[in-house]
């Protein structure tokens, strides 16, 4: 059976995990989501509580992440539109949608996903996602920002669940202004020494 993944990703600089290899030291991972037909409802700086990462050596090429998708936490940003914030209790009920709206309607896996990073590239990576028995490639465009160096790309759920997004989709209409985005902007960081 496959294990579920998803890079978790998006706007990064997120979570922050402490790894057991010299070079590859810190992981941060985040994504973006959309709401509004035009995207123009934003949350951003997304993440997951628990993510697993494990490196083989000092080595980037080959490094996974397992994703407890049931750890979500959307609470670093509460912005409702551009002037307006949403009570710090939204989170918990963002955070209760997107549990029981898609994560637990996902037909296979044990709400888990994971992620691989299966090539390095000049300026990217290529990322093989699995999730809810879907694994999907992504490449992911890379740049060094200060000491760290910053994959950034996008991840369509729909590929991985379309009829748990449908459920989801239902559920967020009203906040999301009739409109959820399946496609999310995923990032993670780690420091530049790994390579």
């Amino acid at each position: 059976m496959k294990k579920q993944t998803l890079v978790l990703a998006s706007v990064l600089a997120l979570g922050t995990t402490t790894l057991m290899a010299g070079n590859c030291s810190t992981l941060k991972v985040g994504f973006t989501f959309f709401g509004a037909p035009d995207k123009s409802y934003v949350v951003k700086d997304n993440t997951f509580k628990t993510i697993t990462p494990t490196f083989t050596g000092d080595k980037l090429e080959g490094a996974t992440a397992v994703i407890d998708l049931m750890t979500l936490d959307t609470s670093a940003d509460m912005n409702n539109g551009p002037t307006a914030k949403w009570p710090a209790a939204m989170a918990t009920v963002r955070d209760n949608n997107t549990r029981n709206g898609l994560f637990k309607k996902f037909k296979a896996g044990d709400g888990k996903a994971m992620a691989k990073i299966a090539k390095v590239n000049a300026d990217s990576v290529d990322v093989e996602i699995a999730m809810n028995g879907v694994t999907e490639t992504i490449n992911m465009k890379t740049k060094t920002e200060g000491d760290m160096t910053v994959a950034t790309g996008k991840l369509d759920i729909i590929k991985f669940a379309p009829v748990a997004f449908k459920s989801f989709e239902t559920i967020c209409r009203g906040f999301h202004k009739g409109k959820t985005n399946s496609e999310i902007e995923i990032s993670f960081a780690v420091p530049a020494a790994c390579k």
